[in-house]
């Protein structure tokens, strides 16, 4: 019931699929899944497809209506829906079973949750709503897997071909900014059709449009450059880059002054980002801020934390600049 982007071809051809619920948030893996998904369907000559979006709780009403709706000619129908629901509320939950009362035994329902935290409540109303005519595709558990998988297909579905160490750059920076590196790698397929793409070609393009990311903030802060560090912020927030890389490398700093300052082992819970700093400016940040100032850094984090869980995205940037200049 439980499948991820890799495997989800071969499970769908064994089953009769009539709900699936898609857990991403990563448009590659949202895209990717829905493609799977709509091939298989074709062959089951499915007519009616309809694209519904829930943003509201009233636009809940709009979509009983449709399902309400009498088809004369008996039309096989197949519903995509997008929830942007944080948390299996009972509302939604409620909602999504009236749903079930208005579908036809051969409608086909596809739930996009690009926001939804997935816990206990959630698995247990999915595998219940679900029953044995569902599935539920997310790639948290084998991420790494899918990011290759999807480079790899992407390559070889474009009749491209590529390097070992060009396909390897992918694979390494990917991760910095998945956005901005899937992107660039359907620009270098595009630019150069019919060649052999190799790791030169790609960095030169590479050069030429590179944009920031978490270590050049880091190196701002750590530089003491703070107008450096929130012009860099501000082009960040604009590129649309993930805050919750900035958060862990800013967590992974503040663990390394702690470390050293303290001179005592700390659980690491954080990413492990390279962070190459100078010692000599490391000694200096221990030095010239004292526990008070790593103490209310550490306040400013768990608000973070509060407004990520509230989907605060506007305090979010306005904390992260305050992390960006609080240093002495």
């Amino acid at each position: 019931m439980f499948i991820d982007t890799i495997n989800l071809k071969n499970y769908i051809k064994k089953k009769k699929i009539f709900t699936y619920i898609i857990l991403e948030s990563e448009y590659i893996f949202i895209q990717a899944n829905k493609n799977i998904i709509l091939n298989h369907i074709k062959k089951k000559k499915y007519i009616f497809k309809q694209e519904l979006i829930i943003h509201h709780n009233n636009d809940w009403n709009n979509i009983f209506e449709i399902f309400k709706k009498k088809d004369l000619f008996n039309k096989k129908k197949i519903f995509s829906i997008t929830i942007y629901d944080y948390f299996m509320s009972l509302n939604l939950q409620k909602k999504m079973k009236k749903i079930e009362t208005y579908s036809l035994d051969k409608t086909i329902k596809i739930f996009y949750f690009p926001n939804l935290y997935y816990n206990f409540l959630c698995k247990k109303f999915f595998y219940s709503y679900l029953k044995n005519t569902g599935v539920i595709i997310n790639n948290s558990s084998s991420y790494i897997n899918n990011i290759k998988y999807w480079i790899h297909s992407t390559i070889k579905n474009c009749n491209c071909t590529m390097t070992s160490e060009a396909k390897n750059f992918f694979l390494k920076k990917i991760y910095i900014n998945i956005k901005y590196f899937t992107n660039l790698l359907e620009n270098i397929i595009l630019l150069y059709p019919n060649t052999l793409i190799t790791k030169k070609m790609i960095y030169k393009y590479y050069k030429k449009n590179k944009i920031l990311n978490y270590h050049d903030w880091i190196q701002s802060i750590i530089y003491k450059k703070k107008e450096k560090s929130i012009k860099i912020l501000k082009l960040l927030k604009k590129q649309k880059y993930n805050y919750v890389i900035l958060i862990n490398a800013y967590k992974k700093l503040i663990y390394m002054i702690l470390y050293n300052k303290k001179k005592e082992y700390i659980e690491n819970k954080f990413i492990n980002y390279k962070i190459n700093i100078n010692t000599f400016l490391l000694n200096c940040l221990i030095k010239n801020n004292s526990i008070n100032i790593i103490k209310l850094i550490l306040k400013l984090l768990k608000k973070i934390e509060i407004c990520i869980q509230k989907n605060q995205k506007k305090n979010i940037w306005m904390h992260l600049k305050t992390l960006s200049i609080i240093f002495n």
